[in-house]
Formats: structure tokens, C-alpha cells, sequence
């Protein structure tokens, strides 16, 4: 990752922080936010950057390239694609990937990103188009990868559920993102 900080305005003490990650390719503002917010200690946010305005990019990118969702909007349409997602068997779908009822099936790890519920989404007949706003409702959500949709978006899931069973009997949770 390369990071680059510069005054925000002329002569202020606040700075413009450029995170430029390769891995930021193909994710929304939000993704890459929370990536960040969670690789950077909370203590030195705190500390440090508290004042400061990040910018996060893929290799090539401007800030202007990066697109940000109308929260508003987000706010006003959550109900009816919850229903929607719910309704096509989305959420079904992608607990059936990462924790399938099958166990004779195996399962897929997460990638932190939404390859998994991109597909589903297609061959659900959803439109592309209508990603930007899907995702942007489900990371309102808490979900801001194909697990985390499952652990924080779906009111039940398998995974989830395997999760806090683990926790129950002092067992360490399986690790969607490593896959074990």
C-alpha cells in the first residue's frame, strides 16, 4: 500500500491522507474504508488522525473516479431490496456457498470483497446496474463482504449460527476468510 499525506488546504493543519492499494480494484468507497478502519490501530486514528481526510484508491485512480453512494437514497430503498434479496433467495444462496447445508459439498472461503453474492445476484436476474445500490444498502448493514453479509445483513444464516455455537462451547469459530 502506498500512502501519501499532504496539507488539506494551503498553510492548515489538516492533512489529505492517499491510501493507493491495488486490492481497492473492484471495491466501493465503503469496502475500502472499512479495510483501512480495521488495518489502522483505533488508538492511533485517535491519536493521530483524528482531523485528517482519507482517500482511498486503486492504482490509477483519482478522487474523482471514486464513487459515493446517496445516502438518502440508500436509506430510502433498504426495506424493499432486504424484501427483494430475501424474496429471490439471496441470502439462502450465499449461506449455501460459504456454510452449505450439504455436508457432503464443500465450502467456499470469503475474499472479503462480494465475488460470491455478485454471481448469485446475476443469475437471480438482478440487474448490474443495480449492484452499486444493493451493495451499498447490505454495507448499511454491516456487510461488507460476502461473510459479513451473512454475520451482519441476514437475520438467520447457518454461518452466523455456526459461528456463536462455536462461541457457546468455548471453541475458536471457523475463519470464513481463511477458510478454516
Amino acid at each position: 500500500m502506498t500512502v501519501q499525506v499532504q496539507s488539506h488546504e494551503t498553510g492548515a493543519s489538516r492533512f489529505t491522507i492517499s491510501f493507493v492499494e491495488p486490492k481497492f480494484a473492484g471495491l466501493y468507497a465503503m469496502q475500502r474504508y472499512h479495510y483501512l478502519s480495521h488495518l489502522i490501530p483505533s488508538k492511533y486514528v485517535e491519536d493521530y488522525l483524528l482531523d485528517s481526510v482519507w482517500v482511498e484508491l486503486a492504482p490509477g485512480e483519482g478522487p474523482e473516479d471514486v464513487v459515493h453512494p446517496d445516502e438518502d437514497l440508500i436509506l430510502s430503498i433498504k426495506a424493499d431490496v432486504m424484501t427483494h434479496l430475501s424474496e429471490v433467495g439471496f441470502f439462502a444462496a450465499l449461506d449455501d456457498i460459504l456454510c452449505p447445508l450439504d455436508a457432503t459439498r464443500s465450502r467456499q472461503a470469503c475474499h472479503g470483497d462480494f465475488r460470491h453474492s455478485k454471481s448469485i445476484l446475476a443469475s437471480s436476474g438482478v440487474p448490474e446496474s443495480d449492484f452499486f445500490d444493493v451493495f451499498h444498502v447490505l454495507m448499511s448493514e454491516g456487510g461488507f463482504c460476502d461473510c459479513e453479509i451473512l454475520y451482519n445483513a441476514s437475520a438467520t444464516s447457518r454461518l452466523q449460527a455456526e459461528h456463536w455455537r462455536a462461541r457457546s462451547h468455548n471453541r475458536e469459530p471457523y475463519n470464513a476468510h481463511k477458510g478454516s
